[in-house]
């Protein structure tokens, strides 16, 4: 099959609908299409490096934490996919990766409900507003 696609890179949680959105990644890549799945970790929030830096408490080492994301997303790419994982506020992270690698599709999920979005954001909506190509929402069957 071709595809209209060079470069597909799938954004990839541990949950049902980012396996969704791996699968529909997959069904759209054609034999010359690269993709890759990308994981990204944030960083500790500014309130707990403040605290760290104030004495309450330690700033959390994430280290063992990019270990077991890069196990980890290795284990959820085929052998003909890239695995990444990416450190950083995940939007602005998975965008300049993006750019840097020449994507011309970011695919990801959405899951979060609609009291969730209002409160914390919305992952996808940043992403989309950010990248530097044309990117695909995943909604979970209803």
């Amino acid at each position: 099959m071709t595809s209209p696609f060079r470069h597909i890179a799938v954004c990839v949680d541990d949950s049902q609908e980012a396996a969704g959105a791996l699968a529909t990644a997959r069904q759209l890549a054609g034999e010359d299409t690269r993709v890759s799945v990308v994981h990204c970790i944030e960083p500790p929030s500014f309130l707990v490096s403040l605290a760290a830096g104030l004495g309450g408490g330690v700033i959390p080492d994430v280290a063992p934490l990019q270990e077991a994301a890069e196990a980890w997303v290795h284990t959820v790419a085929q052998d003909d996919e890239d695995a990444h994982v990416l450190q950083g506020p995940p939007a602005r992270e998975v965008a300049r990766w993006a750019a840097e690698h020449g994507c011309d599709l970011l695919v990801m999920s959405s899951s979060r409900s609609a009291a969730e979005r209002s409160v914390l954001g919305s992952f996808s909506q940043r992403l989309a507003l950010e990248a530097p190509c044309s990117t695909l929402i995943v909604h979970a069957p209803r």
